[in-house]
């Protein structure tokens, strides 16, 4: 397990970072014609969204 201290302005950042990617994310998974990227696509969409939720909480 890892851990990471981040101060108030660090954990804003990375909260925008990531939610920024997410918007990206469901574009590239809605135009992928592959059904074997786009289910790599949504398993680390979901990845992405637990994290950003323990950041969050943080």
């Amino acid at each position: 397990m890892m851990q990471l201290e981040l101060n108030d302005q660090e954990q804003e950042m990375l909260t925008e970072v990531l939610r920024s990617f997410l918007s990206e994310m469901r574009t590239e998974i809605s135009h992928t014609d592959s059904k074997a990227y786009r289910e790599r696509l949504k398993d680390q969409d979901l990845l992405i969204r637990q994290i950003l939720s323990r950041v969050a909480r943080a």
